[in-house]
């Protein structure tokens, strides 16, 4: 008998762990991608290329492309995305929930 509640117990437990970790059902996922220029191992410049969003007004992929930057200017210096010479074509997912997203106006 306590072995069956404490089954329970624990399937209980993992069915609302699972529910807990679903994140599909209340965020978006946005692609955004930039190019970071490099010149003698130094940054030249960093250049929004692409806003992947089918649904996003203007001022919505414009806040998400200036987010975009920041957080490319944060991985510049990371030496898996460093190049001595060339252009690195980076690509960064934002989520966001979706009552944030609708905020955006």
């Amino acid at each position: 008998m306590k072995l069956n509640v404490l089954i329970f117990i624990i399937i209980i437990f993992s069915i609302t762990q699972l529910k807990a970790q679903d994140y599909k059902k209340d965020s978006l996922q946005f692609k955004i991608v930039t190019q970071i220029k490099y010149k003698s191992g130094t940054v030249q410049n960093i250049k929004l290329k692409k806003v992947l969003c089918d649904y996003c007004t203007v001022q919505q992929t414009k806040q998400l492309g200036l987010q975009a930057l920041k957080l490319a200017e944060l991985e510049q210096d990371d030496p898996k995305n460093k190049k001595e010479n060339g252009i690195k074509i980076l690509s960064i997912y934002i989520r966001l929930a979706k009552t944030d997203f609708s905020a955006i106006k």
